[in-house]
């Protein structure tokens, strides 16, 4: 029950970064920095795995911090979901240090830049970990001030300070406004642990009140309904802002192309999807659809169905638009960020099938497919990134034009790129195509056939900038003749990638992932997985307070 290592995943990276600037004092060999940041993501990776067995074997698993019984104390509490979230931060990240061995030749800074990396995974795998509301601001906060630091990298560039000026400006408010639905959840409830939430906003009672107080009190109900509303308001502003959904994805394009290639992969493939846990962790952990006080009517419709509705169609919106724009960009880490943009678009077109009127199974297959689609997205479209940004140092532009016909001078790079557009654009047998076709399953399955037929529209649209890319690598006739640089580092990364993309294609087709992601989705979205999530965190409570 006891998880050590989940503990651990956060801490590695951050006392690493610790490390760090002592270590400046020493030596500034760009070696050193990346060994340094490798050995942290292989440890990460290999307690993500551990992290993800014992899920597997027992539901779910704890850490206390301090030997405080929750609520009282910081707590880390990992099911299915985040335990599946963190081991693809610690892959991603695993393999971004990896292309580090080749970056940090062409970059000065090093030492910084390994710093603000390690910064910003340890917010990342700290908010995925988090059992408690307000540690999930406190590592969103880190997370935050790391990526705007990793955005304004290059500070001699003029578009990185202003990408950077304007992502701060806004985070900074929405990270404000995500302390606010905090404040309110604590105001109102008493607490901030998940689970008690949980228990609170169900009416239930549980162990844990002995220590925040009783919610049962009929007189008082009203408050937790409008606390809980306005708390879901305020943070569903946030975590919106950080998933990069319309209308507040506007920073996000100049914030991934003028952040260094490493952190752009990462922003893309992991950063995002914080926001897209963060909001799956809400409605159905917190204010589930059994009973919870989201389920207030609001113009007929219960509260927590309506606002999965609005982010519905404001996937819709997102995607669409990702898509009609990415197709007219003529930079390629610009192109590749609103790509970013459609395919988060995508995931959020399926939240609809997490509403209260869909069966537990369409509820499962919904999860799945998000799941699942940020799996296959963010392997893609970091892979490419590190890819295409590998041949932008090479041309020294990121124009498509200035990298004509170098699909034949770094071939092996090239077609690793092009199996990961393939993949993006959902092309058989490779992972992308099977994750689509989940989504596609799901909203069959929640009956939202519009959307499905969206889908599958914006993921035509998207072709037409997937292919203005291979067209440049491949089928135009390069500027320069001869090869001037060596990338097999980052070609090896990318291959990994590309691996990694077959063979999830090649065991979907046996239906493996599915049914893995299914057969425990299934748990995790009905009213037993929610009663589980609520269970283990009481009996530590139980254990640690000497409650019988």
């Amino acid at each position: 029950m006891f998880n050590h290592e989940l503990a651990l995943i956060p801490l590695v990276p951050a006392i690493t970064a610790l490390i760090i600037p002592f270590l400046a004092l020493v030596t500034r060999n760009r070696y050193v920095y990346s060994f340094l940041q490798l050995s942290a993501a292989t440890i990460m990776l290999i307690l993500s795995l551990i992290v993800l067995k014992n899920v597997l074997q027992n539901g779910a698993v704890v850490y206390v911090f301090g030997g405080w019984p929750p609520p009282m104390g910081i707590v880390y509490v990992a099911d299915f979901i985040n335990a599946v979230y963190g081991l693809l931060a610690c892959t991603i990240f695993f393999l971004v240090s990896l292309y580090t061995f080749w970056y940090y030749k062409i970059i000065k800074d090093c030492v910084w830049h390994s710093l603000l990396l390690l910064l910003l995974v340890t917010g990342i795998t700290g908010c995925i970990y988090t059992g408690d509301i307000f540690n999930f601001f406190v590592m969103l906060e880190v997370l935050a001030l790391s990526s705007y630091a990793l955005v304004s990298f290059f500070k001699k560039r003029k578009w990185a300070i202003e990408a950077s000026a304007s992502y701060a400006f806004i985070g900074s408010l929405a990270t404000t406004f995500f302390l606010f639905g905090v404040s309110f959840l604590y105001l109102s409830f008493g607490t901030l642990n998940i689970a008690d939430l949980s228990a609170k906003a169900h009416d239930c009672n549980s162990i844990m009140s002995h220590w925040s107080g009783s919610c049962t009190n009929n007189i008082c109900i009203g408050n937790f309904v409008l606390a809980s509303a306005t708390a879901t308001a305020f943070m569903i502003w946030a975590l919106t802002f950080e998933a990069g959904l319309f209308p507040n994805n506007y920073w996000l394009p100049s914030a991934y192309t003028e952040a260094p290639t490493p952190a752009s992969a990462i922003f893309a493939g992991i950063v995002d999807k914080v926001g897209i846990y963060g909001i799956l962790r809400l409605f159905l952990t917190i204010f589930t659809p059994y009973g919870s006080t989201l389920m207030f009517r609001l113009w007929g419709v219960p509260f927590r169905d309506f606002i999965l509705y609005v982010l519905s169609v404001l996937g819709l919106i997102t995607g669409l638009l990702g898509a009609l724009i990415m197709t007219i960009q003529k930079d390629v880490k610009r192109l590749l960020s609103y790509s970013t943009i459609s395919h988060i678009g995508l995931m959020f077109m399926a939240m609809a099938g997490l509403t209260s009127g869909q069966t537990e199974v369409t509820m499962a297959l919904t999860l799945t497919g998000i799941i699942f689609h940020s799996i296959t997205h963010a392997l893609g479209e970091s892979m490419v990134f590190m890819g295409l940004g590998a041949l932008a140092s090479i041309a020294n532009s990121r124009k498509i034009n200035d990298m004509y016909g170098y699909g034949t001078m770094y071939p092996y790079l090239s077609i690793a790129i092009v199996i990961g557009l393939l993949s993006l654009l959902g092309i058989a047998p490779l992972a992308g195509f099977f994750s689509k076709y989940m989504l596609f399953l799901a909203l069959i399955s929640a009956n939202l056939i519009y959307y499905a037929i969206a889908l599958i529209v914006i993921s035509g649209i998207t072709a037409i900038g997937y292919f203005k890319l291979i067209y440049a690598l491949f089928l135009q006739k390069p500027k320069e003749d001869k090869k001037t640089d060596s990338i097999t580092v980052a070609t090896i990364v990318c291959m990994i990638m590309v691996i990694g993309l077959i063979t999830l294609g090649v065991m979907s087709i046996q239906g493996e992932p599915y049914k893995l992601l299914y057969s425990n989705n299934i748990h995790v979205s009905s009213i037993d997985g929610v009663k589980q999530y609520i269970k283990i965190v009481e009996d530590i409570a139980r254990i640690l307070g000497g409650k019988p």
